[in-house]
C-alpha cells in the first residue's frame, strides 16, 4: 500500500470525529510538531521581548513567511502565515482543511507554554487549505478563563 492511500483513510476518519475529539487528537499532533524545532524559535522571541505580548508579536512579524498585526494592545493579535508549512500537506498526503486544527493547537501550545498564567483563544480566520492566499489566526489573550469571561459580559 502506498502511504498516500493510507492518508486518504486518515482524512475520512477525521471528518467523522466530532469537533471536540478532533481538537483532542490534533492537540497532541500540534504539540509534537512544534517541539521538533518551532517552539525554540518562539521561546527565543519571548526572551527577546521579555515576555511582553506586543514586543513578542512585533518580533514574530520579522520572521520569514510570518506577518503579525496588533488588533488590541496586550490582548488581540492576528498572526498570518504566508504559506502552509505542514509537511503532510506539502508532500501531497493531506489536503483537508480539518488539518488546520493541528496548526491552531500548536499555536495554543506555544502560547500556553510561554505564558502559563494566561488563557488563550486561537481562531482560524482563513487558511490556505480553505482556499485563501495565506493562513490567518486570531489570537486573544486573557488573564481569566474565556468561558468565565464570556459569562460576565
Amino acid at each position: 500500500m502506498d502511504l498516500a492511500d493510507w492518508f486518504k483513510g486518515f482524512e475520512k476518519g477525521i471528518t467523522k470525529l466530532p469537533e471536540a475529539q478532533r481538537e483532542t487528537f490534533f492537540r497532541e499532533c500540534g504539540k509534537n510538531c512544534v517541539q521538533c524545532g518551532t517552539l525554540q524559535i518562539y521561546k527565543d522571541l519571548y526572551e527577546q521581548a521579555a515576555g511582553d505580548f506586543d514586543q513578542f508579536f512585533a518580533k514574530a512579524n520579522e520572521l520569514p513567511g510570518v506577518k503579525c498585526e496588533t488588533i488590541e494592545k496586550g490582548s488581540v493579535y492576528d498572526l498570518y502565515f504566508m504559506e502552509c508549512t505542514c509537511r503532510l500537506h506539502k508532500q501531497g498526503y493531506v489536503s483537508t482543511p480539518l488539518l488546520c486544527e493541528c496548526s491552531r493547537q500548536s499555536i495554543l501550545y506555544v502560547l500556553q507554554s510561554l505564558w502559563n498564567d494566561r488563557t488563550f483563544r486561537v481562531t482560524i480566520c482563513e487558511s490556505i487549505l480553505r482556499g485563501s492566499q495565506h493562513c490567518k489566526m486570531r489570537i486573544e489573550a486573557s488573564n481569566t478563563d474565556f468561558a468565565e469571561f464570556e459569562t460576565k459580559i
